[in-house]
C-alpha cells in the first residue's frame, strides 16, 4: 500500500468510527425518549459497554477484510455496497457476541436494528461528503503540499496531466521550471514557470515550496548536485521512475505523485508526520484553551491603547513560516501612533500599556491566532521577517521545514550558529518530553520575567523598525484624499440635518438587525467561498469615502485566488477593457460561487459591517477607488460630500447598465447628491430589492 492509499485508509477509518459514534448517540437519545413512555429503560452501563462492543467490532472488521480498501476510487453504487458490508459485518460481530456473552436480553433488537440502518446511511452520506468536498478543498488550501515541477517542456506537460487526471488530494503544484528553455515568466496553462535552469536552486530556496518533482533527466550529471542541494534545503525530492538507475546517497522510498511512479529523497532533517500531528493536535488544544487569556487582554488593550494613543490595537507583520509560507503574525501595538517624533524629542515611544504587554512578554499573545491557524506552533525556530529570510543561509533555511514558534532554542541562546544547530537537534529528534520541556522553561522565564533573550538586542533593533514602518503605512493609509474642497459647498440647513441623524440611526438599526437575522446564512456563504479554491472568504479594498476619508470595504471574495495576476488570466481585449471601465465582461478570474454572489449581490452583505462602523450608509453613491476620483473631474468634491452606500440610485435603477465611458454613471450619482432625502431614500431601498429580484443589469 503506498502512502496515498494509507492515508485514505486512515480517512475512511476515521469516518466509519464516527459514523458508527454519533448513530449511536442519536439512537440512543431517540430511543430512551420513547421508552420514556413504555416503561423499558436501558441503563447507562448497558450503552457503555455496547459502545465498547462497536469499536471493537469495527477494528476487527478493518483488519480482517478493510485494508485492501480505498474509497476514494470507487462510484456511489460501489460506496453504498462497501458502507452496507462494513455495517452488516460490524452488526453481526455485535450480536455474536451478546448470545456468546449472554447479555442479549440487556438489549432491545429494536434498537440493533435501529442502530444499524442509521450508521448505514450516514456512514454512505458521511463517504460521499467527504470524497467530494473536504478532499477537493484540502487540495486548494495552504496545508496540501506544494510541489514544483522540474524538467524539459513535453516532460513538465506531460507530468501535469498526469497529476491534474489524479485523484491525488495531497499535492498542489505551485510552480515549473523548464530546463530545456528559458521560459521564465510565462505560464503552461495555469502555472507560472519561475525558474530555469541556473537560477532554479536560488528560486526554489526563496519559495513557498514543500518538495520538487524532477520530471526528467536533462540535468544529466547535474542531477545529483541538485538533488543533495535540495534535500539540504530540507524539501523531498521525488524523481521520475525512469531515474531510478541515477540514486545519490539519501533515503529513498519508491511511491506516486499523482499517478506518476516516483523514487522519493528525503532529508534527514523533518519531522516524521506522525508526530508533526501529534505536535499540531497539542498546539492546536493548547491555543484553544488559552482563548479567552487572548479576549481579555484584546478588550483590555481596546479601552487603554485607544485612551492613550488612538490607532490599530495589532499590528501585522509578514513574516515566513514552513517551507517559505508567507503569512500575518498578529502582534500588539505597543508604540503610540507619535512614537517617530517622540523618539526624535528622545522621549519614550511607548505608550502605558504597551510598555506593560512589552515588560510581560504578553504584546505576543495575539500570536496564539496563528497558532490556531497552523501559521505557528508554540515551539519552533524563529519566523523570519522577509528582508531576514533572503538572508538566510541553507541550514537556517532548512530548519523552516517545520513551523516556527513563538518560543524557541532562538529566544535564550547567545550565538545564532548555536540556534541553528540546536534547532536541527530539536527537529530531528522531536518528541513531546522536550517538546514540553521548552515550553515549561519559557513560561517559567516569562512568569518570573528573567527572560534570558541573549539574542535579544539584534532581534529588538529589527522590531522596532518594523512597529514604526507599519505605523507610518497606517497613518500614509488613513490621509484623505487631497482635492480641491472649494468646487462645492455641502449643504447645512436644519432639514438635512435632520435627514442626517434620522438615516444615521436607520443605518445602526437596520445594520445590527440584519446581522443578527443573516448570521447563519452569512456562515453558510463563509463556507461555500472557502471551500470553493480554499482562499480567505472576505476581501477588503480601500475605497475613498465621505470627505476624502479613506475607508476600507469588505466583500465577500468572488475572484480566484490569484486574480490580481492580470496577464496570465486576462486577453489582451479584457486588459484593455479593464483599464477603461475597472471591470471585464465575462470575467475568467470570477468562481462559480462568486458568479452566484454577484449575480445576486450577496457579495455585498460584509458591508453591513462597514454600515454599522458609520463609513457607508444604507443609501449612497457607490463608494469609488482613488483611480475613479479622476473621472468625476471638478465634481468629484460634490460627490464626496455625502456618505458612499451600500445600495444607490445607479446601483438600483442601472446597476451596470451605465457606464463611466457613456458618462451615465457620474450623472445619476450627481442626480442622487441634488435630490437626496428620506423618501428618495425608501424609493431606492425597493427598488433595489426588485432590481436583485428581476437581475436587472448584474454582471
Amino acid at each position: 500500500m503506498d502512502d496515498l492509499r494509507r492515508y485514505n485508509h486512515y480517512i475512511q477509518s476515521f469516518i466509519d468510527v464516527a459514523s458508527l459514534i454519533l448513530s449511536l448517540i442519536l439512537v440512543r437519545i431517540v430511543l430512551f425518549n420513547i421508552t420514556q413512555y413504555t416503561g423499558a429503560y436501558y441503563g447507562e452501563e448497558s450503552y457503555q459497554r455496547l459502545f465498547l462492543m462497536v469499536v471493537v467490532a469495527y477494528i476487527l472488521v478493518n483488519t480482517l477484510t478493510m485494508f485492501n480498501e480505498d474509497f476514494t476510487y470507487v462510484n456511489n453504487r460501489t460506496e453504498m455496497h462497501a458502507a452496507f458490508r462494513m455495517v452488516l459485518n460490524v452488526t453481526v460481530i455485535v450480536i455474536i457476541y451478546m448470545f456468546m456473552s449472554r447479555i442479549s436480553y440487556d438489549y432491545s433488537r429494536i434498537f440493533i436494528g435501529v442502530f444499524s440502518l442509521v450508521s448505514f446511511g450516514l456512514n454512505f452520506l458521511l463517504r460521499i461528503f467527504v470524497k467530494k468536498h473536504l478532499l477537493p478543498f484540502y487540495k486548494v488550501s495552504s496545508s496540501a503540499e506544494k510541489i514544483v515541477i522540474i524538467g524539459t517542456e513535453k516532460a513538465v506537460e506531460r507530468i501535469i496531466d498526469r497529476i491534474e487526471s489524479s485523484d491525488d488530494w495531497r499535492i498542489k503544484i505551485c510552480g515549473l521550471v523548464i530546463t530545456d528553455k528559458d521560459r521564465k515568466g510565462e505560464f503552461i496553462g495555469q502555472y507560472d514557470i519561475i525558474s530555469n535552469v541556473d537560477d532554479m536552486y536560488y528560486d526554489i530556496m526563496r519559495s513557498e515550496v514543500d518538495s520538487c518533482l524532477m520530471a526528467s533527466d536533462h540535468l544529466g550529471s547535474l542531477f545529483r548536485e541538485y538533488v543533495a542541494r535540495f534535500n539540504s534545503l530540507g524539501k523531498v525530492v521525488h524523481v521520475n521512475i525512469n531515474e531510478v538507475g541515477l540514486n545519490p546517497k539519501a533515503n529513498q522510498k519508491v511511491g506516486k505523485v499523482g499517478e506518476c511512479g516516483v523514487v522519493s529523497y528525503y532529508p534527514v532533517l523533518r519531522i516524521p508526520k506522525r508526530q508533526e500531528l501529534i505536535k499540531r493536535l497539542m498546539d492546536f488544544f493548547a491555543a484553544v484553551l488559552f482563548m479567552p487569556l487572548l479576549l481579555a487582554v484584546l478588550l483590555l488593550s481596546l479601552i487603554f491603547t485607544n485612551l492613550e494613543s488612538r490607532g490599530p490595537v495589532m499590528n501585522n507583520r509578514i513574516r515566513i513560516g514552513k517551507f517559505g509560507r508567507r503569512y500575518y503574525q498578529h502582534r500588539f501595538r505597543v508604540y503610540r501612533m507619535d512614537a517617530e517624533e517622540r523618539i526624535a524629542q528622545k522621549q519614550s515611544p511607548y505608550t502605558v500599556w504597551g510598555r506593560f504587554l512589552r515588560k510581560t512578554h504578553l504584546d505576543g499573545l495575539p500570536q496564539l491566532i496563528d497558532v490556531f491557524n497552523g501559521d505557528m506552533s508554540f515551539i519552533g525556530p524563529r519566523s523570519p521577517s522577509l528582508k531576514g529570510f533572503l538572508e538566510y543561509t541553507p541550514d537556517q533555511i532548512s530548519n523552516l521545514c517545520c513551523r516556527p514558534g513563538i518560543v524557541g532554542y532562538w529566544s535564550c541562546q547567545t550565538d545564532i550558529r548555536d540556534v541553528t544547530e540546536d534547532d536541527r537537534a530539536y527537529i530531528e529528534n522531536w518528541n513531546i518530553f522536550r517538546e514540553c520541556g521548552i515550553l515549561l522553561e519559557s513560561v517559567v522565564r516569562y512568569v518570573t520575567m528573567h527572560s534570558t533573550r541573549k539574542l535579544y538586542k539584534a532581534y529588538l533593533k529589527e522590531w522596532k523598525q518594523e512597529e514604526l514602518e507599519l505605523i507610518r503605512e497606517y497613518k500614509e493609509s488613513a490621509r484623505p484624499l487631497k482635492y480641491d474642497r472649494t468646487k462645492y459647498k455641502a449643504r447645512e440647513d436644519f432639514s438635512y440635518r435632520l435627514y442626517l441623524v434620522i438615516k444615521r440611526a436607520f443605518d445602526i438599526i437596520a445594520s445590527l438587525a440584519a446581522i443578527i437575522v443573516l448570521a447563519i446564512p452569512l456562515l453558510i456563504l463563509i463556507m461555500l467561498v472557502i471551500g470553493d479554491d480554499g482562499g480567505a472568504p472576505f476581501y477588503g479594498h480601500s475605497r475613498i469615502g465621505m470627505n476624502g476619508k479613506r475607508i476600507r470595504i469588505f466583500k465577500f471574495r468572488s475572484m480566484r485566488s490569484d486574480a490580481g495576476n492580470l496577464k496570465k488570466l486576462l486577453t489582451p481585449e479584457q486588459l484593455k477593457q479593464y483599464w477603461t471601465e475597472f471591470k471585464v465582461d465575462n470575467d475568467p478570474r470570477i468562481t462559480k460561487i462568486g458568479n452566484f454572489l454577484r449575480k445576486t449581490s450577496l457579495d455585498e452583505l460584509p458591508q453591513l459591517y462597514n454600515i454599522l462602523k458609520g463609513d457607508l450608509s444604507v443609501v449612497g453613491p457607490r463608494p469609488i477607488v482613488e483611480k475613479e476620483t479622476l473621472i468625476y473631474g471638478d465634481d468629484i468634491g460634490k460627490l464626496l460630500s455625502v456618505k458612499p452606500g451600500l445600495t444607490g440610485y445607479w446601483q438600483a435603477y442601472a446597476r451596470n447598465n451605465a457606464t463611466y465611458e457613456s458618462g451615465e454613471r457620474q450623472q445619476m450619482e450627481m442626480y442622487y447628491v441634488d435630490h437626496c432625502s428620506l423618501l428618495l431614500d425608501i424609493k431606492i431601498i425597493f427598488k433595489t430589492v426588485s432590481s436583485v429580484l428581476k437581475r436587472e443589469g448584474a454582471m
